[in-house]
């Protein structure tokens, strides 16, 4: 009878140590694990902007400024100051209008107090209504999406 408590146990304990780098991964905590790290990522704000804010909605016709942030080697906000980040190479961006055709915006270098860029875009008067995007040419891609409406 002995046996087979210790039997029980063992397969209890080991049962445990196998759950536990389960959880520790799906919750994000492990040896040295900090904060997640802001990635680099798009949008209509400008360094001081709100982060999260609505996207702007364009006019066909109209023009619409769009900002690179943390474009960086390193986590600004988890190196607690180990490193300089370094700006990562220049990315290219691409427009996407709702009838999904798309065009090349360029090659930007990101630079600056938050290793960003910006780009203003003129939206074709032509463009229908709809959703739209600009995306960089990383793996994986920052995506911003924003509405264009009809010229007043």
């Amino acid at each position: 009878m002995p046996d087979s408590v210790t039997l029980k146990s063992v397969r209890r304990v080991w049962a445990v140590l196998a759950v536990v780098p389960l959880l520790a991964a799906c919750t994000g905590v492990s040896a040295g694990a900090g904060a997640s790290c802001v990635s680099p990522y798009l949008d209509d704000q400008d360094p001081h902007g709100t982060y999260g804010a609505p996207a702007a909605t364009a006019t066909a016709g109209g023009v619409l400024t769009v900002y690179g942030h943390w474009y960086t080697s390193t986590c600004i906000d988890t190196n607690h100051g180990k490193d300089d980040p370094e700006p990562l190479r220049p990315v290219r961006l691409t427009l996407t209008l709702p009838d999904s055709s798309v065009h090349d915006l360029g090659s930007f270098t990101p630079t600056g107090e938050d290793s960003g860029f910006h780009v203003v875009v003129r939206v074709p008067r032509t463009t229908v209504p709809g959703s739209a995007s600009i995306r960089d040419n990383r793996e994986p891609s920052a995506v911003h999406r924003f509405t264009v409406d009809a010229p007043s």
